[in-house]
């Protein structure tokens, strides 16, 4: 979209949003386009230095999160709730020269529950996207929100809480809600490469990787499961183990399929002595199978938290 045609952008993107929320069609990309829009013109205003230009912006913007009134994510209005509050408070951040045009932000400000604008993006804003149920479970959405509340905070140059001493050490990290930890990855991720930071042992990703937090939080939730595939922190290939599972799964539908067809295993066993042997070796051997994988399993898991009970020991010294 040319510049001059960048203000109209905030209206575009409302009542695309409108739309949505009255059942129209919804794609991710146009979506994203538009918001993309409303963003290249808020740099726009910012570098053009005018603030007969950031008082009109500004008056749009708020004309236009006023038009439909909301106080939470739920009841329809998510996608609503989640530009609103970040083009608002991203307003003040892209043209921080006119805190006299800011009526976006303080119309949205007295919406939060923290007033302090860290508080409210990593422990109110981030966590409503964790809600899988919000979004009608559009993941990919999600993680383009998450994104720009990321991209935001580095713009405001936040701090960090990846960053701080305290919390260098894993006990400290568990501690964190996962809206905070999500956004603090993802603020990092942004300038490197999550392979990179896992690799540097000296870093919070390499322990939150190493000592199976992040596998741990991926098994619990499935949105923070596709978060940190998304950041990188995560492998999608399936383990052995898991391979090793989906293969005994196969096996004991296949047996469950024959003794749904009890008439048909009779008839063939019946046939001769050689079908009835080979059935009774196939059973006993599945059967052993599955008994020595539980049993594997068993040692794995136990190995694997006196390891992690060692490495806990080894990190509080």
């Amino acid at each position: 979209m040319a510049d001059f045609e960048r203000h109209k952008g905030i209206p575009i993107l409302f009542n695309y949003i409108a739309e949505y929320e009255t059942g129209g069609k919804f794609d991710n990309n146009e979506f994203i386009n538009y918001f993309e829009n409303v963003m290249a013109h808020l740099r726009t205003v910012q570098d053009r230095n005018n603030l007969e230009i950031v008082k009109n912006a500004d008056e749009m913007l708020l004309a236009e999160i006023d038009k439909v009134p909301f106080n939470s994510p739920k009841g329809g209005s998510d996608i609503r709730y989640f530009s609103a509050h970040i083009l608002a408070t991203a307003f003040p951040i892209l043209i921080p020269m006119a805190a006299q045009y800011q009526n976006a932000y303080r119309y949205c400000f007295k919406l939060r529950q923290n007033k302090a604008d860290i508080d409210f993006l990593e422990l109110e804003l981030s966590s409503y996207l964790l809600d899988r149920d919000l979004l009608k479970r559009n993941d990919d959405l999600r993680y383009y929100f998450l994104s720009k509340i990321a991209e935001i905070q580095n713009l405001a140059h936040d701090p960090n809480i990846l960053e701080e001493p305290e919390y260098q050490n894993l006990d400290k990290l568990e501690t964190l809600p996962p809206s905070r930890l999500f956004l603090a990855l993802r603020r990092r991720n942004l300038k490197t490469e999550a392979s990179i930071l896992i690799q540097n042992k000296q870093l919070p990703e390499h322990k939150l990787s190493e000592y199976r937090v992040f596998s741990k939080m991926a098994e619990a939730n499935p949105v923070h499961r596709d978060i940190l595939l998304k950041m990188g922190y995560l492998n999608p290939k399936t383990s052995l183990i898991g391979r090793l599972k989906q293969g005994l799964i196969t096996i004991f539908q296949f047996i469950m399929g024959l003794f749904r067809a009890p008439r048909y295993i009779w008839f063939v066993l019946n046939k001769s002595r050689g079908n009835l042997v080979f059935f009774l070796t196939c059973f006993l051997a599945a059967i052993l199978i599955v008994m020595a994988f539980a049993k594997l399993m068993k040692q794995y898991r136990h190995k694997l938290y006196n390891e992690l009970n060692r490495s806990i020991e080894e990190i509080r010294r």
